[in-house]
């Protein structure tokens, strides 16, 4: 987790880390537990015994159907399928807002969808290499 994530992340909910914990994030910095009032330190040499990582993946749902964007790969997570291009063409402008502005994800089929900035375009097939992933939880 960077420094920017673990700020925006805890700075109203510090109380959810444990107490006395010390956490490495990114680039050698760490974060402090609630006894110190989440506060970071930058290259903090000190051997630490916890990591805060980010997820890389995020939930959403539309309707009642739950979809996963994931990030740093095209691979779906466990219990979970690329969504299909029918699919992906139907909710494109709800899909896109989860892929990143100017992100382009995976789709069934060798497909893919653009984010906003590039105007939510679904493609039915597409050779490139991708970052991400959308996917749509098996039945």
């Amino acid at each position: 987790m960077t420094a920017i994530d673990a700020f925006w992340t805890f700075i109203t909910r510090c109380d959810e880390l444990p107490y006395s914990g010390v956490f490495r994030i990114a680039d050698g910095s760490s974060i402090d537990g609630p006894w110190n009032n989440c506060q970071q330190h930058a290259d903090d040499t000190r051997e630490l015994d916890y990591t805060l990582c980010k997820p890389n993946y995020e939930l959403f749902d539309i309707g009642e159907t739950t979809f996963a964007v994931v990030r740093g790969g095209e691979e779906c997570l466990e219990g979970f399928k690329h969504v299909d291009f029918a699919t992906a063409s139907a909710y494109s402008d709800e899909l896109c807002t989860h892929v990143g502005y100017w992100g382009i994800a995976r789709i069934g089929g060798g497909g893919s969808i653009d984010g906003p900035g590039y105007g939510c375009g679904v493609r039915a097939a597409d050779p490139r290499p991708l970052g991400d992933a959308i996917c749509v939880e098996i039945d």
